[in-house]
């Protein structure tokens, strides 16, 4: 569809609207507006729409439901509208659209609020605008429900059927709207409670249209009565659908597998709630089409046996993308690459969230690791990474970046900035993937301020506490060379991005800096490996030094003893240890390191990988979705670089053997594809980039005497045989 911008102020004719009460919790309201064409003129075939609610909604036309979970969390500086189209589904004659909102009147790591409910609409083309010629009926049935340790905002679901009136038929354009009220008019647009609306940067979700009804296996329990539960295709966002009969009051339940979550690494003792749904019967037939998103792998429904079922279903909804990377490799890399994969796509949605059954957070360090995962997996979602960086910058009014953006509690984590900002984090994927230079030329003195805040002393950099001291899982981390690396490796890139730009002003002060770090580091050397802990060898401290260029060659052999050897690292900075293996050039160990790290995972029954190798925490954490670029970079030899205008293919043939991967880039298609064996070796390549892509031959890698070349890789496809 070709967008037409309108000759109109943006909501010029329309008014937030809501039930009289704008202010009450947890509110939920049906909006209705009917509109005729008659019968002898058709519908436009174009109907483009605009919407915005405080806080979420989900819009019907004709009763087909055509957005689901709209709009998008807000933040304290940022409140969004959705555009859409819905001439498609219009018909001759009577129309109706009709809108489900939801006030949720609390904030959380994900949400601030804006302590007001209010929804407004524009159609330009059909001339309808949100005022008091819509309806609204304020539906009684949900009653405020028990409250949830769920850091994210909103609350679960407590919905008494005999309160809802006789609402059944309101799909219907010739519904008796005799209990509906002219919608209460809050305000023009802009407003103080909103502030002005930006269009949404990320696409509206995609949902099955109708609910999906599921096969049940059932159990029976003198106590509890029976309880059904839908297996899903794998671990997905959905909202619950019900058909059931029974004679009124009855309690029925509705959760998933994953309604409560343990948590990790300091916080094992707890146990978190995610949104639930509790449901009380009418007499006769009851349709609950919920539409609060839970997460899990099962959907879970227990009610009295007094209650007859007749559907039990759901609807899916994810961030609108499919997957633009495939890979085929071994068994047991392609296991842990689909569930890795389903891990990043469960993490997408209004944020990249570390995790979608807890936290519902984005924290700095988290998406530092998934971002790299979303370029090469899913790279229709770059959008998503570019929010995500302008929520951390519209928040870094200070000169601080923070994780829990949006959201009512900034968390300034100095470890989890230094690891956004490194030659391996949010940033730089940022800049590897993308071709947009003006963002750093924009932003990149507030970055080079951010590193000022740490103050330098004899012994390398100062730690600096900020709100909360965190390494990787709290335990046995050497902390104070995990920083200096971090931040040496945070100054060769921001040194980096200063020349890509021309801006030359911190060049001095970071490059003392990185002597400073240096010499530091230096004096920690053992003769095993550094340490400022009396013996005591922390293997992500050496893999992030060896990262920052800090391990001189001589000692090479010494550092593929530790990072083979130690094991403290969590799956949070186990990416580390294994690219520094791969840096090293044994990648046939960092492969064989992997495998053993994952061995739990990787033959799970779980569809995600989750916060700890033990099975502790959540069962589906962003940081784990490593293994993508794990296979495609780290193994699969494939590195992209500025923009994706140069691209370096070196194959291992130690890591690999057969392999194969299609990636969609900012620069085009690339598939490359290994097959190997002792006597002969094919390398297919096929380019359909603009970028300069190179293959790079060495012996080493390939097992046996060759010719160590770089080849230019052409437009098209090619083929090489060594």
């Amino acid at each position: 569809m070709e967008k037409i911008e309108e000759p109109t102020v943006l909501f010029g004719k329309s008014k937030w609207i809501w039930a009289e009460d704008a202010s009450k919790k947890n509110g939920n309201i049906i909006l209705r507006r009917t509109i005729s064409f008659g019968q002898d003129r058709k519908p436009p075939q174009r109907a483009f729409c605009r919407a915005a609610c405080d806080t979420h909604y989900c819009l019907y036309v004709n009763g087909t439901a055509v957005v689901w979970h709209g709009g998008l969390n807000r933040s304290e500086k940022r409140a969004y509208y959705d555009e859409f189209d819905i001439a498609r589904y219009l018909n001759k004659g009577d129309n109706v659209i009709v809108v489900m909102a939801t006030y949720y009147g609390n904030e959380g790591r994900d949400l601030v609020c804006s302590d007001r409910a209010g929804f407004i609409f524009e159609c330009n083309d059909l001339d309808i605008y949100s005022d008091k010629s819509f309806t609204v009926y304020e539906n009684a049935a949900f009653k405020m429900p028990s409250s949830s340790n769920c850091p994210s905002a909103g609350f679960g679901v407590f919905y008494d059927a005999s309160l809802e009136g006789p609402i059944q038929n309101v799909m219907d354009p010739a519904y008796n709207i005799s209990q509906f009220k002219p919608a209460t008019e809050h305000g023009d647009y802009p407003d103080d409670a909103h502030g002005t609306l930006t269009l949404r940067p990320i696409p509206l979700e995609k949902f099955s249209v109708q609910p999906v009804i599921g096969r049940v296996r059932k159990s029976t329990d003198q106590f509890d009565g029976d309880t059904y539960i839908i297996t899903l295709p794998r671990e997905m966002h959905v909202t619950p659908y019900m058909e059931v009969t029974g004679n009124g009051q009855e309690k029925i339940t509705i959760k998933t597998d994953r309604s409560e979550c343990m948590g990790c690494f300091g916080d094992e003792t707890s146990t978190y709630t995610a949104h639930t749904v509790t449901y009380i019967t009418k007499p006769t037939l009851n349709v609950f089409d919920g539409t609060m998103p839970m997460v899990g792998g099962e959907l879970i429904f227990t009610m009295p046996r007094t209650v007859k079922v007749v559907k039990l279903g759901y609807r899916e909804l994810a961030y609108n993308t499919v997957p633009t990377c495939s890979l085929q490799a071994d068994d047991k890399m392609e296991r842990l690459f689909d569930k890795a994969m389903n891990t990043l796509y469960c993490s997408m949605g209004s944020t990249v969230m570390d995790t979608p059954e807890r936290d519902r957070s984005m924290w700095l360090g988290d998406i530092s690791i998934a971002a790299r995962a979303i370029y090469l997996g899913y790279y229709d979602a770059a959008p998503l990474v570019k929010k995500v960086i302008d929520d951390i910058m519209d928040y870094a009014g200070d000169g601080v970046l923070r994780s829990c953006v949006p959201g009512n509690i900034p968390v300034d984590i100095p470890s989890h900035g230094l690891l956004a900002l490194c030659e391996y984090g949010l940033f730089a994927a940022y800049r590897n993937y993308t071709q947009d230079v003006e963002f750093f030329r924009a932003e990149y003195e507030r970055l080079c301020d951010y590193l000022m805040l740490w103050e330098m002393t004899e012994h390398g950099v100062m730690l600096r506490e900020g709100n909360r001291r965190w390494y990787d899982n709290l335990y046995n981390t050497d902390d104070v060379l995990i920083e200096n690396a971090l931040y040496y490796s945070a100054c060769k890139f921001l040194t980096g991005i200063g020349a890509l730009v021309g801006d030359h002003d911190y060049d001095e002060t970071f490059g003392d800096r990185m002597d400073n770090i240096a010499d530091f580091v230096e004096n920690c050397w053992d003769g095993l490996g550094y340490t400022t802990k009396e013996d005591a060898y922390d293997d992500r401290a050496n893999a992030l030094l060896v990262l920052a260029g800090l391990v001189p060659d001589e000692r090479r052999n010494e550092e593929v003893r530790l990072l083979s050897s130690v094991f403290n690292a969590s799956p949070y900075l186990e990416w580390a240890v294994i690219e520094a293996l791969c840096k090293l050039d044994r990648r046939d160990l960092a492969c064989k390191r992997f495998y053993m790290r994952e061995a739990l995972d990787m033959d799970g029954e779980r569809s995600t990988l989750g916060e700890d190798y033990l099975g502790f925490g959540t069962h589906c954490q962003s940081y784990r979705s490593a293994v993508v670029f794990e296979a495609i970079e780290l193994f699969g030899g494939i590195s992209v670089k500025d923009g994706a205008s140069r691209i370096m293919i070196t194959p291992d043939f130690n890591a690999v053997n057969d392999f194969r991967t299609e990636l969609t880039l900012a620069t085009g298609t690339l598939e490359v594809r290994y097959k190997y064996s002792p006597a002969k070796t094919d390398i297919i390549i096929e380019n359909r980039t603009s970028a300069k892509v190179e293959l790079d031959i060495a012996p080493e890698r390939v097992g046996r005497a060759v010719e160590r070349r770089t080849i230019v890789v052409n437009k098209g496809k090619s083929k090489f045989t060594i």
